[in-house]
């Protein structure tokens, strides 16, 4: 590894540093100013949107690696050329093709990094999503505390899971007289959310209590249609698809596989996380040119506001194909990585005529 090799990666890592830094600040006060709204909300305080927004970061890292990898590429040589150090290395037999090559290999590096953040990401996540689903609930209490617990009038309700792709699981339902005797007992092993009013219980056990407290009627059913007791505003399970992992994101595809709307969103969502190593270095590979062969009036800050809007044009180009991939019939894995793998080829070509 020569030592120019090792300033340009040197220089390319802090530039990594400080905009990703920079963009995570600049979200993170969006995400705050957008959470600010629903403070007040029943039990939302300021310190919980903190947490939702704190919570939420390592996520919003991982979902803007690739505009992280273009803009730092491009600061960084962008820095290097405006004190005409690229000049020097050029003059020194540092070709062009070599420049976006440590662009790469230093995108790769990212990429590691944002695989490790991935792998606490989607928890802290869920975390936050659970976090507001708590403390917004405006009618009755929900409650943490061996799963959740929700309060309507005398009926307690006890989910204990909310992760599992096939739906919630554990069950409990306590209906209790207006003096606090034990009326009514239901467990359900899992559930099928139908709708928002509708749940399809498997594995059934209820029974009923007399006044004095002894059991009077207990049975069993395979399956049993239940109407959730609380407000409809509590979306239980309606939990956001950046909140689950690589791994429950293809289980709940699998398991929804029959299905059109969730589960298209789902594995869009899964092939878009999948090709986000393709796209950070297509596109940290695409700004080495950008930066290099067009000179855009106005200085750094002017070429950094260009960069930043080809970074989302791109996005939204990325968008739009895929979009129009699976309109056309195309499978979603093809229409995801066609885009970055244009992108790729772009900044290929274009760092040849570097040469």
């Amino acid at each position: 590894m020569s030592r120019a090799f090792r300033y340009l990666a040197r220089e390319l890592a802090k530039s990594y540093l400080i905009i990703g830094l920079a963009m995570l600040v600049m979200f993170d006060l969006l995400a705050f100013l957008a959470e600010s709204q629903d403070i007040g909300d029943a039990q939302y305080t300021v310190l919980d949107a903190v947490l939702v927004v704190l919570y939420s970061t390592p996520a919003l890292l991982v979902d803007l690696s690739p505009f992280i990898a273009m803009l730092a590429t491009l600061n960084a040589y962008d820095r290097l050329n405006a004190t005409s150090e690229l000049i020097a290395l050029r003059g020194a037999g540092v070709s062009g093709m070599r420049l976006g090559r440590v662009a790469g290999y230093v995108a790769v590096l990212f990429m590691l990094v944002i695989a490790v953040v991935e792998w606490t990401a989607r928890p802290l996540r869920l975390e936050a999503s659970l976090l507001r689903m708590h403390e917004t609930a405006r009618v009755g209490n929900l409650l943490r505390g061996s799963g959740f617990w929700i309060r309507t009038g005398t009926t307690f309700v006890n989910v204990a899971g909310l992760e599992d792709a096939a739906g919630p699981s554990g069950i409990r339902v306590f209906g209790f007289t207006d003096d606090a005797h034990l009326q009514t007992y239901l467990r359900a092993t899992s559930a099928e959310v139908v709708n928002a009013a509708d749940w399809q219980l498997r594995n059934v056990w209820h029974k009923q209590y007399a006044a004095t407290g002894a059991p009077t009627v207990a049975e069993t059913m395979p399956t049993m249609h239940w109407q959730p007791t609380w407000d409809r505003s509590i979306k239980l399970y309606d939990l956001p698809v950046a909140s689950f992992t690589l791994a429950e994101l293809k289980t709940r595809v699998e398991h929804r596989a029959n299905e059109s709307v969730g589960a298209q969103a789902e594995q869009i969502e899964l092939w878009r996380r999948l090709t986000l190593p393709l796209s950070s270095i297509a596109f940290a590979l695409l700004a080495a040119p950008f930066a290099l062969l067009w000179h855009i009036r106005g200085g750094r800050s002017g070429r950094l506001a260009v960069g930043a809007a080809l970074a989302f044009l791109v996005y939204i180009g990325q968008q739009v194909a895929t979009n129009a991939g699976i309109l056309a019939g195309l499978s979603i894995s093809v229409t995801s990585a066609v885009p970055p793998l244009i992108v790729l080829v772009l900044a290929v070509l274009l760092m040849r005529r570097m040469n």
